[in-house]
């Protein structure tokens, strides 16, 4: 098939629909070539007549950007709040995100005939719903200038807290007042910033790598408004660095009840192995859901939509229909939160989590909710998993609750799942709907069915979409 296309050319289109991850897509022919040809196009809403440029060619598809638009979506409205990146779907009306995601998912799982697509959950939230939020240290602008000589001097311009524009992560883009989160952490953040920026100390270069500071993140639990602040620093500073920014913070009229230093060293903005201490107050908050408190520590895994997180709990709740003698087996149970959550209607749960510290904190959140029926292993899931049937150290099962990462589960653990497990009912929650469909088609081919799938909206504005499935044993 002849390309019907050119890259840096200007063409017009109108977008026909947005694709899991929020890519508006277009199909483009001519008389040419009558052949329809797939133009995946960010910030593309349906509706919108839009002017384009191709930037990449493949061989079935291509991708462009906007260059100009003729005419709006039917879908758009206007914002009270000023863009903010990663929330893609912020010009959209939330019914119309709502629709699009819900359609995204029947798309995903066509391939599935006899799997009923529920009703998709709306958050209970839709501004201000978030309950961790990290922001980036680093310069608004910066540019490389080469000399004659064949010297390159990199230069930066405007301290700034905030986050990387989507495709640069070297820049930082400041967002006064981020929709998705609380008015104090939006205030914190400014003055925060003001801070960082008084203090002597330049923002993280991640061009040269130099620097000190990397980034502030917030945990604020909605029930009791308490709000940790965990300061990302390149390198460790005595205490009377910080003694005025504590004393500002503090006497900052918020409900701050910690403030935290983490030293990162990597290159990159991810944080691996983090080395935490308490500058001032504590290191955990508190959060409440449906009158089970969780202890959060700073860097531990806990719902970022705390009302969401409610009604996506009782959802599982619901499909996981207990009598209150099911013994169940939670998967990736982090800090507990599931697995605690359904112990009120169950006889024993069994979880297992390869980080530490987050089985630690499981047991404690067990502990401070009375729950003596709860049990947590530390491991890989497709190591220990094994290991733990062949000790006899997992009872017979009703019931298997699987809450992977993005990525879905690894094949080794997929594999033993499907074929060695005895139990009736998998209840399996994805934050990542294509992998969930992945692994349904192979748990598919051992002898399992998909029921049904509930989505549920836990990230209103963004492309993201939570989705519950109930798989049985045929």
């Amino acid at each position: 098939m002849a390309f019907p296309l050119q890259k840096n050319i200007d063409y017009i289109g109108v977008i026909e629909k947005i694709v899991f991850g929020g890519l508006g897509m277009l199909k483009w022919k001519s008389e040419e070539c009558p052949d329809e040809f797939v133009v995946f196009i960010p910030g593309g809403f349906p509706g919108q007549k839009i002017r384009f440029r191709i930037t990449k060619l493949k061989k079935n598809y291509a991708e462009g950007k906007i260059i100009g638009i003729f005419s709006p979506s039917p879908l758009e409205e206007t914002s009270a709040y000023e863009p903010c990146p990663g929330c893609k779907y912020q010009p959209l009306s939330y019914t119309a995100q709502l629709q699009i995601k819900l359609g995204q998912v029947e798309e995903i799982f066509r391939k599935f005939p006899e799997t009923e697509i529920l009703p998709i959950l709306a958050s209970p939230e839709i501004f201000r719903y978030r309950n961790k939020m990290e922001f980036s240290c680093g310069y608004e602008k910066m540019w490389r200038e080469d000399t004659p000589t064949g010297e390159r001097i990199f230069h930066d311009e405007g301290f700034a807290l905030g986050f990387h524009p989507e495709g640069n992560w070297a820049t930082v883009h400041r967002v006064s007042d981020a929709l998705i989160a609380s008015e104090a952490v939006n205030t914190l953040r400014s003055i925060a910033e003001e801070l960082m920026k008084n203090s002597g100390e330049a923002p993280w270069n991640p061009k040269i790598f130099t620097g000190f500071w990397r980034g502030v993140i917030f945990r604020e639990s909605k029930k009791t408004g308490e709000i940790m602040m965990n300061f990302v620093v390149f390198s460790e500073k005595p205490k009377n660095f910080w003694k005025p920014i504590l004393s500002v913070l503090q006497h900052s009229g918020f409900c701050i009840s910690g403030i935290l230093q983490t030293v990162h060293t990597g290159r990159s903005d991810a944080i691996v192995d983090p080395k935490t201490n308490i500058l001032w107050g504590k290191d955990t908050i508190t959060e409440t859901l449906d009158g089970i408190e969780f202890e959060i520590s700073p860097f531990s895994f806990f719902q970022t939509n705390t009302t969401g997180a409610e009604i996506l709990y009782k959802s599982i709740q619901e499909m996981a229909d207990l009598k209150g003698g099911e013994t169940i087996l939670d998967l990736f149970c982090g800090t507990g939160s599931i697995g605690i959550f359904l112990s009120r209607k169950a006889k024993k749960i069994i979880g297992i989590e390869m980080g530490e510290d987050a089985v630690s904190m499981a047991k404690k959140n067990a502990e401070r909710n009375g729950i003596q029926h709860a049990e947590f292993f530390v491991g890989k899931v497709e190591t220990i998993l094994p290991e733990l049937f062949a000790n006899s150290q997992i009872p017979e099962l009703d019931m298997v609750i699987i809450d992977p990462p993005r990525t879905g589960l690894h094949p080794k653990a997929l594999e033993y799942i499907a074929k060695n497990i005895q139990t009736s009912k998998i209840i399996y929650i994805s934050c990542n709907p294509p992998t969930l469909a992945r692994d349904m088609a192979f748990l598919q081919e051992n002898g399992w069915k998909t029921k049904k799938i509930k989505p549920v909206d836990m990230f209103p504005h963004t492309p993201h979409i939570e989705c519950i499935a109930e798989i049985e044993k045929i």
